[in-house]
């Protein structure tokens, strides 16, 4: 499972564009008059103001190469400080074998760069946005967690680690074949390395399986193959 596209609400649509473009660096693709859209590695997220209520924000990550956390976090650093928890501005996950770190954009969107120490390429080049490899990870927040896990589960994208999925836990949803999550919550969860809590807004992920899945402008859970 590959995340090809994701698409993202913002209410700051010209903030967005200038930070991405111009403190980044990011080149900006099929620009509308409420959107663009960026590339990471396989991946890429179209930003957009339509019908926006509210001040939408989301998680997502991206893979970065294995031998190169340190020197991508520096490569941000540069540019922007970087979000801390519990005094650290970085973090090791043992069940995974890699390492984040996290950012802010001008939507407050919560931006992780990972590099799975065991599984992601490494790169002999040195860090820029070409070394982003794909979105590993994306968040979905939804209303009714337990009705949504077992309409993903019905469609063959499943929990890690198979265990019990909780109406309170933050279940990684993938198919296994990658190392590509849906990171599934209910509302009213804290996100590590921020005080925000997980609300529901509006998205639209499109799979490499064809499958298209998210949640509507009526906070209603859909998913098309």
């Amino acid at each position: 499972m590959d995340i090809i596209n994701t698409k993202l609400k913002t209410h700051k649509l010209k903030e967005m564009k200038e930070f991405y473009e111009q403190i980044l660096g990011f080149s900006i693709e099929n620009e509308t008059r409420n959107s663009f859209q960026i590339t990471l590695g396989k991946s890429s997220i179209e930003f957009n103001d339509n019908d926006v209520v509210g001040t939408p924000f989301y998680h997502f990550a991206c893979d970065i190469p294995s031998n190169q956390f340190g020197e991508a976090k520096n490569w941000i650093k540069s540019k922007m400080n970087l979000l801390i928890e519990n005094g650290a501005d970085e973090i090791n996950f043992t069940y995974s074998v890699a390492k984040s770190f996290y950012f802010e954009d001008p939507s407050g969107n919560i931006i992780e760069f990972m590099a799975r120490l065991e599984d992601n390429p490494p790169s002999d080049n040195p860090f820029s946005l070409d070394s982003i490899q794909k979105l590993s990870e994306m968040s979905l927040i939804v209303p009714d967690k337990m009705a949504v896990a077992n309409r993903l589960i019905n469609n063959h994208i499943v929990e890690r680690s198979d265990s019990e999925i909780t109406s309170t836990s933050l279940s990684f949803m993938s198919d296994k074949k990658t190392k590509v999550y849906l990171l599934l919550a209910s509302s009213n969860r804290r996100w590590l390395f921020s005080d925000k809590e997980s609300k529901v807004f509006p998205i639209e992920i499109s799979l490499d399986s064809g499958t298209v899945l998210g949640v509507s402008n009526e906070n209603e859970f859909y998913i098309n193959n």
